[in-house]
Order: structure tokens, then C-alpha cells, then sequence
């Protein structure tokens, strides 16, 4: 784990598998449906969910394409997901993502921390997607 300043913290209980939880996360067809979703915003994502694998979030604003780029360090499904974040229209150098998807009850617990670059933002930024993650899969419990 990162000793840089965190740069977002979010808990979460979700009403789903932590399989499905982690897929959320690294599977392209679900990432569109939340991680850096907007109403007016259109999303092609892809991913290589494996240690070293890159990922790439392709967002259409407009006329306006932002990047968003990484590459996995830790991917133990369903229960650790580690990766850099790169999104030079929004913030210089890498963000540092952890993720641990523990089970609880019938559900899952999330744990998310984003050290490193970012905006200064991050943590609104942040809640409000994992917000859209949870709706992904109905009643949510943030604990931020």
C-alpha cells in the first residue's frame, strides 16, 4: 500500500457478489456503464485484468476525447484490484487506485483509495462514480 497522501477514500456496502463487484471493475462492457460515465458522455473502454495489463477508457464529451489509461499492478479476483491512472486532460503525473472487495453477508464490502496525482476534486469525483457503481446493482451504503 501507498504512503502518498490519499488523495480520495470511499467505503461502500454493495448488494452483489464480490465477483460481480470486481467484473465492474475490469470488465469493458460493465467500466462503460459507470467509471467515468456522464449523462451526455459516450465511453469505449478496454482492459487486460492481469498484473502489467493495461487498461484504456476512451471518453467522448462533444467534440472533446479524454483519456483515461493505466496499467494493472494487483489483480486478485474477485477480492484486490490495484492499478495506475493516467488522465493528462484533468490532472498531470499517475494516480495510484487500490480496491479490496471483501464479502459481506449476502453483499460485498468495497474499500477504495486513490493516492498520487490527481485532481483536486478527486474525492467528489470519486464518491460520485462509486455511487453509480452502487446503483449498478441497486441499494447502496456509502461510508466515505
Amino acid at each position: 500500500m501507498s504512503t502518498q497522501a490519499i488523495k480520495a477514500k470511499v467505503s461502500l456496502d454493495l448488494d452483489a457478489d464480490p465477483r460481480a463487484v470486481f467484473a465492474a471493475w475490469v470488465d469493458p462492457s460493465l467500466m462503460e456503464r459507470w467509471l467515468f460515465k456522464s449523462p451526455t458522455n459516450a465511453l469505449e473502454a478496454r482492459s487486460e485484468p492481469r498484473p502489467g495489463g493495461a487498461f484504456s477508457i476512451v471518453e467522448h464529451e462533444g467534440s472533446e476525447v479524454i483519456t483515461h489509461d493505466g496499467h494493472y499492478t494487483i489483480c486478485e479476483a474477485p477480492t484486490r484490484l490495484s492499478f495506475t491512472l493516467a488522465v493528462p486532460r484533468h490532472f498531470a503525473g499517475l494516480a495510484q487506485i487500490d480496491v479490496t472487495i471483501t464479502p459481506s453477508g449476502s453483499g460485498s464490502h468495497l474499500d477504495f483509495r486513490a493516492t498520487g496525482a490527481g485532481p483536486s476534486d478527486a474525492q467528489q469525483l470519486w464518491e460520485k462514480m462509486i455511487a453509480k457503481l452502487a446503483q449498478q446493482f441497486g441499494r447502496e451504503s456509502p461510508a466515505g
